[in-house]
C-alpha cells in the first residue's frame, strides 16, 4: 500500500513539474528580455548649435561626440547648426552629450559654452 501511494505522489509531482515548466520558461524568458532591452536603449536625439561657423567647429564637436561612451552615430550639419546623434540611454545621457559639447567650447541646446575652451578655440571658429 505504501508503495503504491509513494508512486501516485511521484507521477503527480511529475505532472505538476510538466505543467509548470511553460510558464516557468515563459517568465524567465521575460525577464531575460527585458534586461537586454534595458540594457541596449538606442535613442536619437537632436542639439541646436548656435555657434558652429565653419568645418573646423564640425570636426572639433564630431571629436568630443567620439569621446562619449554609448554614441554609436552622429551627424552634424553645419548649415542647420545642429547634430543628431544616436546613442545608447543605458550608457550616456543628452546632459552628458550637451557637456562634451559645451567643453569643446560651443553652446549645446541652452547650455552655453564653457568659457576657457571657447577662449581656446581658433577665431574662425568664434561666434561673431
Amino acid at each position: 500500500m505504501k508503495n503504491k501511494k509513494t508512486k501516485k505522489q511521484n507521477t503527480n509531482k511529475i505532472f505538476l513539474i510538466y505543467l509548470l515548466l511553460p510558464f516557468l520558461s515563459f517568465s524567465i524568458f521575460n525577464i531575460i528580455h527585458a534586461e537586454t532591452t534595458k540594457i541596449s536603449g538606442n535613442e536619437k536625439t537632436v542639439i541646436s548649435l548656435p555657434t558652429i561657423v565653419c568645418g573646423q567647429c564640425v570636426t572639433k564637436i564630431e571629436k568630443a561626440l567620439n569621446e562619449v561612451d554609448g554614441v554609436s552615430d552622429y551627424k552634424v550639419d553645419l548649415d542647420n547648426k545642429n547634430v543628431t546623434i544616436t546613442y545608447d540611454n543605458s550608457v550616456t545621457s543628452l546632459e552628458k552629450l550637451e557637456n562634451a559639447i559645451t567643453k569643446a567650447g560651443y553652446d549645446a541646446n541652452d547650455k552655453k559654452a564653457d568659457n576657457e575652451a571657447y577662449d581656446r578655440l581658433p577665431g574662425c571658429c568664434k561666434a561673431k
